[in-house]
């Protein structure tokens, strides 16, 4: 495996374990404090476009595509048999969550947002399993 997208996954991985405190806290707490939304949201964006790009990575060197969007690159590693499609559809959403945060910050509700990154990040839990067990330990 490339070692690139080793390195890429494990900063992934830091990424989400930065953002598991504020994960684990209530909503109410998250909301009535902006420097703790601030770091959920920061640590979300990271986190998501950092498996944007690890899916575009796999998606090119095991399959010889570039995805189309950030939610296609989920799609792609279905496509590889890398995820499952059900669970591909559901994370895929992800990216919708992150395009919100980036572009209309202004539109959304934050008690939504705080709740769809909560409900996103016990999905990445799941997908950074399979990309340690398909790919990082493979390399131990």
């Amino acid at each position: 495996m490339n070692p690139e997208i080793i390195r890429k996954i494990k900063l992934l991985q830091d990424y989400f374990n930065d953002l598991a405190p504020y994960v684990a806290m209530g909503t109410g707490e998250i909301l009535e404090n902006k420097e703790k939304l601030a770091a959920m949201e920061r640590y979300f964006l990271l986190m998501a476009d950092e498996a944007f790009d690890v899916n575009a990575a796999l998606a090119y060197q095991l399959g010889n595509k570039i995805p189309e969007s950030n939610k296609s690159t989920f799609f792609e590693l279905a496509d590889l048999k890398i995820l499952d499609r059900d669970f591909a559809e559901k994370i895929a959403d992800s990216a919708k969550t992150r395009n919100q945060l980036t572009h209309d910050y202004d539109k959304v509700q934050d008690r939504i947002m705080v709740d769809d990154m909560k409900k996103f990040v016990e999905m990445y839990k799941e997908y950074l399993k399979i990309l340690i067990e398909k790919f990082v330990t493979k390399e131990l």
